[in-house]
């Protein structure tokens, strides 16, 4: 470019000289931006990679882009360009999926959880550096925030978040989750009538909405008492029960063939005598695989009058075509301050199910795809599939290996653990390290 000025000439000159260097300076910063702005193509590679959905690769490759997969496959080479992580020698698969925590990351007890999320809640630190990826969180820290309608306890709210520290706008995957049942054990056949007759006046009130939707008229007003009724049977989110035994477990089996809504079993305990029937009706269950069974109606040894050991029922429900999810264990009542730190072990409860008779497949399904199949967000977590959020562990052993350390977690493929620069388990050295 050359200006040309009358009367001037070495100054008409550098003034060209300059607008020139000014004008491709901006160019190739523009072109910087426009760099910065493509997505960034990242790879694992030479690693073993556990997909869950399918069998092990060895020196496997896994592929994303823009946050999703977009390739897992054995002896693949990474795209040019692609950032590439090397993990010859270590493991890879989905993040872990917790599907119940209380209290974690959020501060509120009560009402829309999203508005209450804390990114920086440091028990998110503790959960992720152990593997944990996505939770369900419940804002019930005691015993609060749970309202009482007869037979039913309702009220709580839930949603499923993913761990992502100071990312807000990644956190909130699903809100809300699940609806909260719990049956009581006095006057179980009273009881029974009137959760039936709640769920007549419940499908009598959607059918007389859908009639005043029909006609484009008024809608008639749904009573505080019927709400979560009508929300069970609307399904649009699987419902949790608590049954306290079997009888109650044939009730939710019942209500749920009657009025067609999803349930979910919430610690069975004995209804392992009745995997088959659960098995056959879609009920998924969630187990915990360790800890003592505190059940005052029962007397005599562990393996009396059908008992079985906590560490033996994942396997038995299994068996029987179960879809199990195995729950973290907690040293009696989960408050908020300690919920990461219920979570840091699920791995290991996973790992007490495997020395329970799971298969590691098992186990490994029970705390990735099975509780995101459970909690209805298997489109997008709980395996290693093309096309599904790029949440990822790479670990220096075994996931299920009480040895093994998560050296780096993925979520929506952006790194949010790094072992190396965390405080957390950085001084404790690898198992073969000197």
């Amino acid at each position: 470019m050359i200006i040309r000025t009358r009367g001037c000439g070495m100054p008409a000159l550098l003034l060209s000289l300059v607008l020139s260097a000014f004008f491709c300076a901006s160019l190739g910063a523009e072109e910087t931006r426009e760099k910065e702005k493509k997505p960034v193509v990242q790879a694992v590679v030479g690693a073993t990679v556990l997909p869950v959905s399918g069998p092990m690769l060895r020196r496997g490759t896994v592929i994303w882009k823009d946050g999703k997969i977009i390739e897992v496959a054995a002896e693949l080479a990474a795209p040019e360009g692609a950032r590439v992580h090397d993990a010859e020698g270590l493991y890879v698969c989905p993040g872990f999926v917790s599907v119940v925590a209380m209290g974690v990351g959020i501060e509120t007890s009560s009402g829309n959880i999203g508005n209450g999320l804390n990114p920086w809640d440091r028990e998110l630190t503790i959960a992720l550096a152990n593997g944990i990826t996505t939770v369900q969180v419940l804002p019930a820290p005691f015993f609060g925030g749970f309202g009482q309608d007869g037979p039913l306890y309702g009220g709580s709210n839930s949603a499923v978040i993913k761990l992502t520290q100071g990312d807000l706008g990644g956190m909130l995957v699903k809100e809300p989750a699940m609806n909260y049942f719990s049956l009581p054990t006095r006057q179980l056949e009273l009881n029974y009538f009137l959760l039936r007759e709640r769920f007549k006046q419940a499908k009598a009130y959607l059918a007389k909405r859908a009639e005043a939707r029909a006609k484009k008229a008024t809608e008639p007003k749904l009573s505080s008492s019927l709400k979560l009724y009508v929300a069970v049977l609307e399904n649009t989110r699987p419902t949790v029960f608590s049954p306290a035994n079997n009888h109650e477990v044939k009730i939710v089996l019942s209500l749920s063939r009657e009025y067609g809504f999803d349930a979910v079993l919430n610690e069975p305990k004995d209804a392992w005598m009745m995997a088959a029937d659960l098995a056959a009706a879609n009920v998924p269950v969630l187990v915990k695989s360790r800890g003592p069974d505190f059940d005052f109606n029962t007397t005599g040894p562990l393996f009396e009058k059908g008992q079985m050991a906590p560490v033996r029922r994942p396997a038995a429900f299994v068996r029987a075509g179960c879809q199990v999810s195995i729950l973290p264990y907690r040293r009696g009542i989960s408050l908020a301050g300690l919920a990461g730190r219920d979570l840091a072990t699920l791995h290991i409860d996973a790992a007490f199910a495997v020395r329970g008779g799971m298969s590691n497949e098992d186990a490994l399904k029970a705390i990735t795809l099975n509780p995101a199949r459970t909690l209805r967000v298997d489109d997008r977590l709980g395996s290693l599939e093309k096309g599904k959020d790029a949440d990822l562990l790479i670990l220096s052993g075994h996931p299920l290996d009480y040895r093994s350390f998560v050296l780096k977690a993925f979520i929506n493929g952006k790194l949010y653990y790094d072992r190396e620069k965390s405080r957390i388990y950085r001084e404790i050295p690898l198992t073969g390290d000197k």
